[in-house]
């Protein structure tokens, strides 16, 4: 087991596997039954749910990396952004340099859809976009936590309780944000 595998994101030859782990978690067929089906999947989510697997199994087929799901996922934040918002705006994107990772700070009203805005602004310049650190807090789910993974996030464990665990895990943090910018070159994003 490496150094940051309890913490990190998902590799790329990681991702086909989780893929297959969620179209077949009933937990998450459900939640997507009740928000594509609402009406269905309160008495009929039985029924719903194996149609809901088959069509993500297709639609997900062709996706084996993080770059391919966040392609996949795209459209939808766009969408979002039109339904959600009157629109948005960024600003000096152009000064980055695809080269050069960076560590973004952001104030914050939503944990999924900030960096979601973040993410589609680069995506949209042609930009890597940032790993995203996340609670444990708010992972309580297996299938959340494969799913904000499968997005390039990491976790920042804030359940440990006692000192050398609180310490252990902040030196652990502290490292892989350090072995990603330093090392692998890629950005950080943290919301404060």
């Amino acid at each position: 087991m490496g150094q940051f595998d309890n913490i990190r994101p998902y590799h790329d030859h990681e991702v086909a596997e989780v893929l297959q782990r969620l179209v077949a978690n009933p937990e998450f067929l459900n939640t997507i039954a009740r928000y594509r089906f609402p009406a269905l999947a309160k008495n009929f989510s039985w029924l719903v749910r194996p149609l809901i697997s088959y069509s993500l199994r297709k639609e997900l087929a062709t996706i084996n990396t993080v770059a391919d799901l966040q392609a996949r996922i795209a459209p939808y934040v766009e969408n979002s952004v039109k339904r959600a918002t009157d629109g948005i705006s960024f600003s000096g994107i152009e000064h980055l340099s695809a080269d050069e990772p960076r560590l973004y700070f952001s104030n914050h009203r939503d944990i999924v859809m900030d960096p979601a805005y973040v993410n589609y602004a680069l995506f949209q310049s042609q930009l890597n976009t940032p790993r995203l650190a996340i609670g444990d807090n708010l992972l309580s789910r297996p299938f959340v936590s494969d799913l904000m993974r499968l997005n390039k996030s990491f976790i920042v464990q804030r359940s440990v309780s006692g000192r050398r665990e609180k310490l252990n895990a902040f030196m652990q943090l502290s490292g892989y944000i350090n072995h990603s910018i330093t090392q692998e070159k890629q950005s950080i994003w943290i919301a404060q």
